[in-house]
């Protein structure tokens, strides 16, 4: 515990003139170092495996590049001759203004995927308060590691934010809701996708039917959404079960192999209930240019993972506050070359088909 603290301190002091891409390096080059990579390939002379738990995809990696892949079938295009203006990023979400409509995905497990190189309370901590200090909101994930103690109530209570729960049984997830309540939770998501690996194993994580679905939306009155909505049927039934927004994702390639990219499926879910429900999207983000074109698709906001994850790792909630003003700054960079002043303006309009 004494070198975590050491290594703390030191991250303080040393990030505040480091870019984000700088705090990504440092933080991926941390984590190579402990076995720990997303994807398989040669770090420092030994060849490491990516996989799950860690920071991985599963299977051939199918669903992880699709995501990427899905994102560079568009080009933005680019109108510069017109009035200047001065891009306004700012959007509310769950009745909240954020300075812009990013936020970091959900992310959990992370005793086991990071090998307890961070504490879980640690991490939680610094991508909240890095979120909140750059003008957005922070987003905890729910763990699969069923021997620790649930402490997202506690840092939501204190520095405030989103809770995602894993897909438990119905008691469970009354439980956990019921602490989240308490806290003062901004709003709370139901992780479809965590439906795998060793929660599912032992029977504590089950797919969700739309009875079961209208149950859960009642025990909480604040906004509540769906994560890892893959289909435009899925999506339906959650507008229909009262829920407030949907996250369109495949969990980062992480729980299912060949799947969709998200930027293939959120055109044909926003063509459907675009305006009806929040529509929010992760998957392949690495930059604010990324963040762009998923609100051409029809995103309302973006969540972004991994490269949160490198920031938290190479530069504690300083390095998450840089990284996503970093992206902030290149969505509006984008807003300016493509005439689009607001964050409302954004349209399919500013897209093509690479």
């Amino acid at each position: 515990m004494q070198a975590l603290t050491a290594r703390s301190n030191i991250l303080k002091s040393s990030v505040f003139n480091m870019t984000s891409e700088e705090i990504i390096k440092k933080g991926k080059d941390i984590l190579a170092k402990q076995g720990i990579v997303e994807s398989s390939g040669e770090y420092g002379g030994k060849i490491l495996e990516a996989g799950v738990p860690g920071l991985g995809a599963v299977g051939g990696g199918v669903t992880f590049l699709r995501n990427r892949e899905a994102l560079a079938k568009y080009f933005i295009k680019i109108c510069l001759l017109g009035k200047h203006f001065t891009p306004d990023s700012s959007v509310e979400l769950f009745g909240v203004k954020l300075a812009f409509p990013i936020l970091p995905a959900s992310m959990g497990g992370i005793k086991t995927s990071l090998k307890d190189f961070i504490k879980e309370k640690d991490f939680h901590q610094a991508i909240l308060e890095g979120s909140k200090d750059a003008g957005t909101l922070g987003m905890c994930g729910d763990g699969f590691d069923t021997s620790s103690e649930y402490l997202v109530p506690d840092l939501i209570k204190s520095v405030g934010g989103i809770a995602v729960c894993k897909p438990r049984n119905f008691e469970k997830l009354k439980e956990r809701i019921e602490k989240l309540k308490k806290a003062g939770v901004t709003a709370i998501g139901i992780d479809l996708d965590g439906a795998a690996g060793k929660l599912l194993e032992t029977g504590q994580v089950t797919r969700k039917d739309a009875k079961e679905l209208k149950k859960i939306r009642q025990l909480f009155s604040g906004p509540m959404f769906l994560k890892g909505i893959m289909s435009v049927e899925d999506a339906v039934i959650a507008y229909k079960s009262g829920f407030d927004a949907i996250v369109i994702s495949n969990h980062g390639g992480r729980s299912i192999d060949y799947s969709l990219g998200t930027a293939d499926i959120l055109p044909l879910i926003a063509k459907k209930l675009k305006g009806k429900i929040k529509i929010l999207v992760d998957g392949g983000v690495k930059n604010g240019y990324d963040v762009f074109v998923y609100l051409a698709l029809g995103a309302d906001a973006v969540l972004v993972g991994r490269s949160m994850l490198y920031s938290v790792i190479g530069g504690g909630k300083k390095g998450v506050e840089t990284t996503f003003n970093k992206f902030s700054s290149e969505l509006k960079r984008a807003m300016l070359f493509t005439g689009r002043s607001e964050i409302a303006d954004i349209d399919s309009k500013v897209l093509g088909k690479y």
